[in-house]
C-alpha cells in the first residue's frame, strides 16, 4: 500500500516509518526537519524517503500528495506538550489545526482513500468514570481542556476528520494515544533523563513530580497500532472511528525510578513527591484508557508493559552509544 506519512522524521514517526517498511508498504515521509542520529538509527532507510516540506504549506503539500497519489495520509505531524501551548498559542492552532485541514483538504482534492490521525487522550476532556473511554465527553461548557491548548488542538482536529469522513467520503480514523516513550524520544516525561542519564553513570534529580501518574505506551506498541489501523477495513456504522491506544495502566515517576534502579544497578535517580499546581490539576484527569477498542477493531494489544520497556530503551540506548 502507498502511504504519505507526515512527521515522519519525528520521534513516533520514524517508528511508524520502519514498522509500514517491514510490513511491505511503500512510505513517502513529509517533515520539515533533518533526522537526527539516534532516530537514523531506527529507520536507516528514512532520507531516502524524505520531502522537506512544512505542514502548513498547503499548496506545497497539495503538490507532494497529487505527486504521490497515496492510498492513506498518516497524520502524525504536530506540535505537542502543555506548557509550550501556553506559551505560544497561535502556533499551536496554526500547526495543528490549520496543518490537518491541509492535509484533508489535499486528501480530497487527490482522492486519498483514508486519512489516519495520530490524535492524544488529551483530545479527551475528562474521564466520568475509573476509565477514559472514547465516548468520555470531549468538550466541556464548564471548564477549558485541562491540556490547554495542545488538548484542545486535539479535539478539535478529530472533528474535523469526522467532517470530512462524513461529508467527502473519506475514511477517517483518529487513534488517541497516550504518553509515548521509548529510545529517540523528545518529551522528557521523566523517563528520558533517568534512563539516559543511568547508562551515562550520571545523577539525577527531580524535586516534584513523583505522584505525576499517566497511562506510559511504548512507543512499538504504538507503531504497530498505526500499520494495523492503515490495513483494518473501513469502520462500519456502528464503530467508532475513534479508538485508544496505551498500555491501559497508570504508572507514576516515582516508579520509574525504582525500575530504572533496577535496571540499570546503581542508578542515581532522587525524585520528590510534590507537585506543582499545575501538575496537581493535571493529575485530577488522570485514569488508564480503555482499549478494548483496539483490541476488537484492529486486533492489536500492548506487548510492552513499563519494566519491559524500560529495558528495552536502555538497550538501544547503549547500542547506540557504543
Amino acid at each position: 500500500m502507498k502511504v504519505l506519512l507526515t512527521g515522519g522524521a519525528g520521534f513516533l514517526g520514524t517508528y511508524i516509518f520502519a514498522e509500514l517498511e517491514r510490513n511491505g508498504h511503500h512510505v513517502c515521509v513529509y517533515d520539515r526537519a533533518d533526522i537526527p542520529p539516534d532516530l537514523a538509527s531506527i529507520s536507516p532507510n528514512l532520507s531516502r524517503s524524505l520531502v522537506f516540506g512544512e505542514i502548513s504549506d498547503s499548496e506545497n503539500f497539495a503538490a507532494v500528495c497529487s505527486d504521490v497519489q497515496p492510498e492513506v495520509i498518516v497524520h502524525a505531524a504536530a506540535r505537542v506538550g502543555f506548557e509550550p501551548s501556553i506559551e505560544d498559542p497561535a502556533s499551536f492552532y496554526q500547526t495543528n489545526v490549520m496543518g490537518f485541514v491541509n492535509v484533508c483538504e489535499a486528501a480530497r482534492k487527490v482522492g486519498v482513500r483514508k486519512v489516519l490521525l495520530i490524535s492524544s487522550n488529551t483530545a479527551c476532556h475528562a474521564g466520568v468514570g475509573s476509565i477514559q473511554k472514547e465516548s468520555d465527553p470531549a468538550f466541556s461548557i464548564f471548564k477549558a481542556n485541562p491540556s490547554a491548548h495542545y488538548g484542545t488542538t486535539k479535539m478539535i482536529t478529530e472533528a474535523i476528520g469526522m467532517s470530512y469522513g462524513q461529508f467527502h467520503g473519506i475514511e477517517f480514523l483518529a487513534l488517541r494515544i497516550a504518553a509515548v516513550y521509548g529510545f529517540g524520544m523528545r518529551t522528557p516525561l521523566y523517563i528520558k533523563p533517568m534512563v539516559e542519564n543511568a547508562v551515562d553513570g550520571k545523577k539525577t534529580v527531580f524535586r516534584t513530580g513523583g505522584r505525576m501518574k499517566r497511562d506510559l505506551t511504548h512507543v512499538l506498541d504504538v507503531s504497530r497500532a498505526v500499520v494495523k489501523a492503515v490495513e483494518v477495513q473501513r469502520p462500519g456504522a456502528d464503530q467508532s472511528h475513534i479508538i485508544n491506544v496505551a498500555a491501559g495502566n497508570l504508572v507514576a515517576p516515582s516508579e520509574i525510578a525504582r525500575i530504572v534502579r533496577e535496571t540499570v544497578p546503581g542508578a542515581d535517580i532522587a525524585i520528590g513527591d510534590e507537585l506543582t499546581d499545575l501538575e496537581e490539576e493535571n493529575l485530577k484527569t488522570r485514569v488508564p484508557l480503555d482499549i478494548s477498542m483496539a483490541r476488537s477493531v484492529l486486533d492489536w494489544t500492548p506487548i510492552f508493559q513499563i519494566e519491559d520497556g524500560i529495558s528495552e530503551y536502555v538497550e538501544r540506548y547503549r547500542i547506540f552509544k557504543g
